[in-house]
């Protein structure tokens, strides 16, 4: 689960790292220098349950980390008070819920969170649901009617930042049908309203 910031001519690698005699997953920072490979390895955040996803935004000139928290059934924000290695945490946006790799994305005046959901008999690897805020911090997120908007094991989970390109709005997805991660989709976003959502898987 890596995602890179640049800044000042460093580059810096947010992960997951999860050391299997312990079990679960804590948040870390590699700093990596102008060859790529890794300078340092530090943990940034760690707590008694499984982090991972270090989904990272900004919001009104601050960083903010939206990491994965299903063991604690909470989605939660921590902020940086110091870039890169110092974080606390800010709010819980939504709890209990099991939800995995909750992704944000600004897009016509509303902040959208695409996460997968384990509910109703379901897994965190088939359902994507979506859901709606004015602001990312917000306490109140609306739930697209539509939801589950995608109900497929082959595409649901998430797999990293929505970016634009030529093509439009392109939401990266796992492929876990023959196991958890087995492939890569690129998703090509058609429509995105509070009542409607539609997708066409482009690449894979």
């Amino acid at each position: 689960d890596p995602f890179l910031v640049e800044r000042n001519g460093q580059t810096y690698l947010f992960i997951e790292e999860m050391l299997f005699k312990r079990g679960i997953g804590t948040i870390n920072l590699l700093k990596l220098n102008q060859q790529g490979n890794v300078d340092s390895n530090q943990v940034l955040i760690e707590r008694p349950y499984h982090m991972s996803y270090p989904f990272l935004f900004e919001h009104r000139g601050e960083l903010y980390m939206l990491p994965e928290t299903n063991g604690n059934n909470a989605i939660e924000v921590y902020r940086c008070v110091r870039f890169p290695d110092q974080w606390e945490f800010h709010k819980t946006l939504m709890k209990d819920l099991k939800a995995v790799d909750a992704t944000l994305l600004e897009h016509d005046g509303r902040w959208w969170m695409f996460v997968t959901i384990a509910a109703y008999g379901n897994t965190t690897w088939d359902t994507l649901h979506l859901f709606h805020a004015d602001d990312p911090l917000s306490d109140t997120w609306t739930a697209h009617p539509l939801n589950p908007v995608i109900s497929d094991i082959r595409t649901a989970r998430m797999a990293g930042r929505i970016y634009q390109n030529s093509a439009g709005l392109i939401r990266p997805s796992q492929n876990s049908s023959n196991r958890y991660g087995y492939g890569l989709n690129l998703n090509q976003i058609i429509t995105l309203t509070t009542t409607e959502y539609a997708e066409r898987q482009i690449d894979q």
